[in-house]
C-alpha cells in the first residue's frame, strides 16, 4: 500500500497544528520556567517542518501517481485487518480513554493487535498485561503522570 506524499505532508502539517492548538490550552505552572506546553509544542513545529518538506517534494514530483495506491498490498486477511486495527483502535481509544481507563484500554488494544498478526493466546494475555501495568506503574507512579484507570479505578492503586 502507497499513500502519496501530496496527501501524507498536508496530514502532517494539520497535525502538527492541532497539537499545538491543543497545547496552548495546557495551563501553566506557578514558579516554573517553562510551562506544560513547550514539548508538544516543540513537537508541533516539527510535525509542521516536516509535512511541509514532504508536501512541497510530493508536489514537485514529476512522477503523478495516485493518492492511495493498494493494487500492490498482497497481505493476508489477518495483516489487513491488523493495520485497520492499529489506527481505528486509537481513534476508538481516543474516544473512550477516559471512560475505559488506560489499563484495560490499553490491554485490549495490543491483545486485539497481536492476536491480529498471530500471536498465540498466552503470548499475548502475557506481554499485553505486562507491557500496559508497566507503563501504567511508570507513568503513575514514577513519573506521576496520572493516568485514568477509568473502569478498574476501584481496583488499581
Amino acid at each position: 500500500m502507497r499513500i502519496s506524499d501530496r496527501v501524507i505532508g498536508p496530514v502532517l502539517l494539520l497535525f502538527g497544528v492541532v497539537v499545538i492548538w491543543g497545547a496552548s490550552g495546557l495551563p501553566t505552572v506557578p514558579g516554573v520556567r517553562f510551562g506544560a506546553d513547550l514539548m508538544p509544542s516543540l513537537i508541533g513545529f516539527c510535525l509542521i517542518g516536516l509535512g511541509l518538506s514532504i508536501a512541497i517534494g510530493g508536489f514537485a514530483s514529476k512522477e503523478r501517481d495516485r493518492l492511495l495506491d493498494i493494487s500492490e498490498w498482497n497481505v493476508s486477511l489477518h495483516h489487513k485487518l491488523a493495520a485497520i486495527w492499529s489506527l481505528g483502535g486509537l481513534i476508538l481509544g481516543g474516544l473512550l480513554f477516559e471512560d475505559i481507563g488506560f489499563p484495560l484500554l490499553g490491554v485490549i488494544y495490543m491483545a486485539v493487535l497481536m492476536t491480529l498478526m498471530g500471536t498465540r493466546p498466552r503470548t499475548t494475555a502475557a506481554v499485553s498485561i505486562f507491557v500496559v501495568a508497566a507503563l501504567y506503574i511508570g507513568f503513575s507512579k514514577g513519573l506521576l503522570v496520572p493516568l485514568p484507570a477509568g473502569l478498574l479505578g476501584g481496583i488499581l492503586p
